[in-house]
């Protein structure tokens, strides 16, 4: 007869010596298709010992020692279903896998047929089809060769991602590479190109050499610039932290400098403000072409304002790097700068397409004016990200930062050593409005997403909804994305996409990921994805259908009405 052992702590007086009786009552059930309940009187008489040396001769100690030490531990790894036959563990790198058990269900997964080391986890192939709707949330025990360990597991959150484990890196490469070629068509790269369009007029009478070391310096700033991005999520997630592309962009401390940097720019391109000999690296010369250290910076300001937005390819490149090693992700960034750098490069190298821009004349003078408009509608954009961020009252403290800013930049003009002694005082006084914006109180996202008529995302909720019945449509966005804005204005708020939810019952939750949230972050990296934006519609007793970055009103009518098609 076996035995099952239900540990438990007694403290006995110090008092009592010689024997100690317990006695209960035990209930349990029998059950296989019906359940009976039943019970019994328990006593047991033990010794009492005087030392911990006495008591672990006992023969039960050894019991429960071993009990303990079969119970499975907590580990730090998540699951995703990967194909019909196959689930793949990220985090777990032994390959004597005996089985893998829900604790939610009464059966295992089936027998394991074969254990396969994929990146940075394993890959564990059943004898039978798997259908993740069939698994509650809870937690999964996998046997192993040196104990058993416990793995937390929610449907909700876990995809199948072997299309995703399966790509080669050469392949992905390809999609970062053109992923940061598009990134240029976005609206978020506009003022820096606005920037590279005037050292590039600038340029087309110069020797073919000159315009090369320019492109080159220029793609510098951006490789550079990427890799340190790179190496900070490296680092951050290496320590715990769960962040992801344009994470920058989610303090607002840093929102708050770039406003301060495009309005400079602005001021400058408009003819407001003329830097001195030691900042002409950065002014003057962006348009004469003398200038390296304008090349590279150009390139490093292009990376910066590119965060805010998500081309395609790129999203599947960028997930790509959650389960692979630090070298590769740094390599898969490369190549989205290389991408992003390229029409530049390309310009260089082809000297004949240089040769049909206009000759630089006084047409430049006003072209630089005008193309001070976007970059100061850029920081009026970012303004508002700022009030989204934290509050109204930011308003008033930027704008009297900028107040003192360009007071500062005004009396630089000036002649006298005092006025530009000043001026410098009144920049960096300026700067004191920085830190300040952390403190501010954050808008909540109940006032983010009121807007679409939309909840707020919450995983309790979302398991609600979909054991009701009931469709869910996940927007994860963000205010500082770009891409994310314009789908929603021309397409999830246009009259035909709400009388489609409607007719389906579908409800809308929308994540806001304009501040750090850790709880979006853990389920943008669930679905493999690193940023916003991200639909995805969940059906009762369906995988998620994860739609594209730029959908169409026929993919997601297509994916509403996938339930009602089965």
């Amino acid at each position: 007869m076996e035995e099952v052992l239900h540990p438990f702590q007694v403290t006995v007086p110090e008092s009592v010596s010689g024997q100690w009786s317990l006695m209960g009552e035990a209930r349990w059930l029998v059950c296989r298709e019906i359940c009976i309940p039943e019970s019994q009187v328990v006593s047991l008489s033990l010794p009492v010992v005087g030392s911990e040396r006495e008591m672990r001769r006992t023969p039960w100690v050894q019991k429960i020692d071993a009990a303990r030490a079969a119970v499975p531990t907590d580990f730090p790894a998540t699951v995703n279903f990967a194909g019909a036959q196959s689930v793949w563990i990220s985090g777990l790198t032994e390959l004597n896998v005996k089985d893998v058990m829900p604790e939610t269900a009464g059966e295992t997964l089936g027998l394991v047929q074969r254990v396969e080391s994929l990146n940075d986890g394993v890959l564990i192939t059943f004898d039978r089809v798997l259908n993740p709707a069939d698994f509650a949330v809870g937690s999964w025990v996998v046997g192993l060769e040196t104990g058993s360990v416990r793995i937390p597991f929610d449907p909700l959150l876990t995809v199948p991602s072997a299309k995703q484990q399966n790509l080669s890196l050469g392949l992905v490469l390809l999609m970062a590479l053109a992923g940061g070629l598009i990134l240029n068509l976005m609206p978020c790269v506009f003022p820096v190109l606005s920037i590279k369009a005037l050292s590039i007029a600038g340029k087309a009478s110069k020797e073919r050499r000159e315009v090369q070391r320019g492109a080159w310096l220029y793609t510098a700033g951006i490789l550079v610039t990427m890799l340190v991005l790179a190496s900070i999520m490296v680092g951050l997630k290496a320590g715990g932290a769960q962040i992801g592309w344009g994470f920058q962009l989610q303090t607002p401390w840093f929102v708050g400098l770039l406003v301060y940097v495009f309005v400079i720019l602005g001021l400058w391109l408009y003819g407001w403000v003329e830097f001195g000999m030691a900042l002409s690296g950065v002014g003057q010369d962006l348009t004469e072409g003398h200038s390296g250290p304008a090349e590279f910076f150009t390139g490093v300001l292009a990376v910066v304002v590119a965060t805010p937005c998500t081309a395609p390819f790129m999203g599947v490149a960028m997930g790509y790097t959650l389960t692979q090693p630090w070298w590769i992700t740094l390599i898969v960034f490369s190549a989205l700068g290389l991408g992003l750098a390229l029409p530049m490069l390309v310009f260089a190298l082809r000297p004949q397409l240089a040769s049909r821009l206009p000759r630089p004349g006084p047409w430049m003078i006003r072209l630089k004016q005008f193309l001070a408009f976007p970059i100061l509608a850029t920081a009026i954009w970012l303004l508002w990200v700022l009030v989204r961020q934290t509050s109204s009252d930011v308003v008033a403290l930027m704008l009297g930062g900028l107040l003192l800013l360009v007071f500062g930049l005004w009396l630089v003009k000036g002649g006298s050593r005092l006025s530009r002694a000043l001026g410098l005082l009144a920049v960096i006084a300026s700067l004191s409005a920085i830190p300040s914006l952390s403190q501010l109180t954050p808008t909540s996202s109940e006032q983010a997403v009121v807007e679409i008529d939309s909840e707020p995302y919450a995983s309790s909720a979302l398991r609600a909804h979909v054991d009701e019945g009931r469709t869910v449509f996940i927007n994860m966005t963000a205010d500082w994305c770009i891409t994310c804005k314009v789908t929603e204005k021309r397409l999830l708020t246009t009259e035909a996409v709400d009388q489609l939810f409607e007719s389906y019952g579908v409800i809308r939750m929308t994540g806001d990921w304009t501040r750090y949230d850790p709880l979006i972050t853990e389920y943008l990296n669930a679905f493999d994805r690193v940023g916003v934006p991200l639909y995805v519609v969940n059906h009762p007793g369906m995988d998620p259908i994860v739609l594209s970055q730029f959908p169409s009103f026929e993919e997601l009518e297509k994916a509403i009405k996938a339930k009602s098609s089965l």
